[in-house]
C-alpha cells in the first residue's frame, strides 16, 4: 500500500512539472518564474468555475473600480477568452483561487508574474479580470464582518490609479502593481478617509520600553498606513487615523491593534533639509519613530511615486513646487532618498 502511494505521488509531482513546463513556454516566460508558477500550479483551479460579466456588465464594473474611460474600453477588449487563451485562463484561475484561499488572512501570496510585452494586451490587463472576478467575494467577506458597501467599494476603487499609474509611467494600460493590489481584494486593507489602513502583523522588534511605554514585538497587530497621492493635511490624517481606531474594533474585534507603522519616502527626514517645518510632510513625518535606514538606494521609486515618471527622465522632470526640487536636486548632487520605516503608539 506504501509502495502504490508513492507512485501517485511520484506521478502527480510529474504531471506538475509538467504542468508548470507547460505554462512557462505558454506564457513566453523565463525560467526563474518557474517557482512562482509551481505554487500557482499547486493552488490549482477554484471548486467553481471562474465567470467573468459579459463585456456591458465589466465595464460598469470597472468603472465602480476607478478606471478611466480609456483605460475600461481597452479592458474589455482584453477580455481573456477560456478557449483562445488558455495560459492565461490558466494564470487567471489559479489567482483568483489564490485570492479566495486567502481572503481575510495576511501573509504573502507569491509572486504574481508580470507578462511579456510580446503577449500584448490581454496580458497587461490580465490582472485586472483576475481581481475583477474576485470582487463579489471580497464583497461577501465585507458584509460578513458588518463593514459598509461605501468602503468596500472605495477600497477596491483604489485599482483605478494604479492602472492610471501604469499608462503614465509606461505610456499604455495594464497593471504592473498586482501584488500590491492584492491586498485590497483579500480583506486586508481598508480606504477610512485620507489614509488606507492594513491588517499588519508587526515585521520587527523593538525591544525593551520607553517612558513606560511598551514597545512593539515582531508578531504584534500594526495597521500599516498607505498614503494615496494628495495633500496630506494635519486634520484629514487625524480624521482617518479617528476612523481607523474605531473602525478596526469594531470589524475585527479579535485583533489588538496598538500600533500604527508605515514604510514610505515621505517619512526620510532628508526632507527637512528642503521642506519647513510647517508643512503637511514634515509633521505627518513627526508622528513616526523610525527604524534604522537600510542601504540601498531608493531614487527611482522615488521618482515614480511623486513624478509618475522613470528615474531616466531626471533632466526633464518638473521643478514647479518646493517638493519637486527638493526630489531633483537631492538626487543631482548624487545623494539617495530612502524609504523608511516608522511606528507610533495608537
Amino acid at each position: 500500500m506504501g509502495t502504490s502511494q508513492e507512485g501517485r505521488e511520484l506521478a502527480s509531482q510529474r504531471d506538475l512539472a509538467g504542468e508548470v513546463e507547460w505554462a512557462l513556454s505558454k506564457l513566453g516566460l523565463e525560467d526563474f518564474h518557474r517557482n512562482a508558477l509551481t505554487t500557482l500550479a499547486e493552488v490549482g483551479a477554484p471548486a467553481d468555475p471562474v465567470q467573468l460579466p459579459p463585456p456591458a456588465a465589466a465595464a460598469a464594473l470597472f468603472d465602480r473600480l476607478g478606471l478611466a474611460s480609456r483605460d475600461i474600453e481597452e479592458a474589455v477588449a482584453a477580455r481573456p477568452d477560456r478557449r483562445r487563451q488558455p495560459a492565461l485562463w490558466w494564470l487567471l484561475e489559479r489567482c483568483h483561487h489564490r485570492l479566495l484561499q486567502r481572503m481575510g488572512r495576511t501573509g504573502d501570496l507569491g509572486p504574481w508574474p508580470s507578462l511579456p510585452e510580446e503577449v500584448g494586451p490581454a496580458g497587461r490587463y490580465l490582472y485586472i479580470w483576475v481581481l475583477l472576478a474576485t470582487v463579489p467575494a471580497v464583497g461577501r467577506y465585507h458584509r460578513e464582518r458588518g463593514i459598509s458597501e461605501e468602503t468596500s467599494w472605495e477600497t477596491m476603487s483604489a485599482l483605478g490609479a494604479q492602472v492610471a499609474n501604469h499608462r503614465a509611467l509606461f505610456g499604455t494600460g495594464g497593471l504592473h502593481t498586482q501584488e500590491w493590489m492584492t491586498v485590497h481584494f483579500r480583506g486586508l486593507l481598508y480606504a477610512l478617509g485620507r489614509l488606507y489602513f492594513e491588517r499588519l502583523p508587526i515585521w520587527f522588534d523593538a525591544a525593551g520600553s520607553a517612558g513606560g511605554r511598551l514597545l512593539p514585538q515582531r508578531g504584534d497587530w500594526s495597521l500599516g498606513v498607505h498614503i494615496p497621492q494628495g495633500r496630506l493635511t494635519p486634520e484629514a490624517c487625524e480624521a482617518s487615523f479617528a476612523r481607523a481606531r474605531a473602525f478596526f474594533p469594531r470589524h475585527f474585534p479579535g485583533e489588538d491593534y496598538r500600533y500604527a507603522t508605515c514604510v514610505s519616502w515621505i517619512l526620510d527626514p532628508q526632507l527637512e533639509e528642503y521642506l519647513s517645518p510647517a508643512t503637511n510632510i514634515v509633521q505627518f513625518q513627526r508622528r513616526f519613530t523610525l527604524l534604522p535606514a537600510g542601504e540601498a538606494s531608493d531614487n527611482a521609486t522615488v521618482v515614480e511615486f511623486v513624478f509618475r515618471r522613470p528615474l531616466a527622465e531626471l533632466d526633464d522632470l518638473p521643478r514647479g513646487t518646493t517638493l519637486q526640487r527638493a526630489i531633483v536636486d537631492h538626487i543631482r548632487a548624487g545623494r539617495h532618498w530612502k524609504f523608511r520605516t516608522g511606528w507610533f503608539e495608537l
